[in-house]
């Protein structure tokens, strides 16, 4: 009777280490899955047309890399204080966006997550690779302490968990409004309106006033439009099918960047001058 009462507590104190074994995995692979799932939708950048391809190629990738790899890409760009601008195609074809996640917060913070997720790196591994050493499953000593060493391995590592739960909740909620604004029809406006400012034709059209420009800043529109079309033939050419203008009038007003003045002639009809508005310089 003894030792059937000792094999069925030696039995429950194996399938309680047994069972904590599983719980401290599922954390370490839901911190590795939240990782993987922050990093691969934390930026994205390109050519309208591309963001998704960039975004799926993003994700592939991040899935092959190992914890420590996906670590050193989290403080290193969500986590840095370093704030790079990004760097868009010289030439630009069409919109081109970029977008990424930031969290900013003190260097002494920073450093005190870093070691935590490196403690939770440390921990996994031995979970993993160095457990099965001291697995004695015939002793209950060593199995309720192998219980208590789990149960604190939990505890150390949770923070870390509860910290990346709240990014990718933080992330979601961002999204959420983002995709909302961005459906608007104030943004289409805002973007269209700051895409065709940042057209070449545009920034053609803003350096040659600089140029050709009275001391008061009015260019002859006709003088400028000869100098677009000589430097910028291929855009003038496709003006209408991309900006969907068929003048440099019409374009310029659209863009809200410059001053339009038709100067009535002596002899009839009218020339146009623009200029840079002033609280654009």
């Amino acid at each position: 009777m003894v030792d059937q009462e000792l094999h069925l507590t030696l039995q429950n104190l194996k399938d309680e280490v047994l069972r904590k074994i599983g719980r401290n995995l599922l954390i370490f692979q839901q911190i590795e899955g939240l990782l993987k799932m922050i990093l691969g939708n934390s930026k994205v950048q390109g050519y309208a047309h591309e963001l998704a391809l960039y975004q799926e190629k993003r994700i592939d990738g991040i899935q092959k890399d190992m914890m420590g790899q996906l670590i050193k890409q989290y403080f290193d760009e969500i986590l840095s204080s370093i704030d790079k601008e990004p760097q868009g195609p010289p030439d630009l074809a069409e919109p081109w966006l970029s977008c990424s996640l930031k969290i900013t917060i003190d260097a002494t913070s920073a450093e005190a997550q870093l070691k935590a997720f490196e403690m939770m790196r440390e921990e996994r591994n031995r979970l993993v690779h160095h457990f099965l050493p001291g697995w004695h499953p015939n002793s209950p000593e060593n199995l309720i302490l192998a219980s208590d060493d789990l149960d604190e391995q939990r505890e150390k590592v949770l923070p870390v968990w509860e910290h990346l739960k709240s990014v990718a909740e933080t992330m979601h909620q961002v999204r959420q409004m983002h995709a909302g604004f961005m459906a608007s029809d104030e943004f289409i406006q805002q973007f269209e309106l700051l895409w065709l400012q940042q057209s070449p034709l545009i920034q053609l059209f803003c350096d040659i006033a600089m140029q050709i420009g009275r001391s008061d800043g009015w260019a002859c529109l006709a003088q400028a439009g000869k100098l677009v079309r000589m430097q910028l033939a291929d855009d003038a050419v496709r003006m209408s099918a991309t900006y969907g203008h068929h003048s440099f009038k019409k374009l310029l007003i659209a863009s809200n960047l410059f001053e339009i003045w038709d100067k009535a002639l002596p002899q009839g009809g009218s020339r146009t001058f623009y200029r840079v508005r002033s609280d654009h310089n």
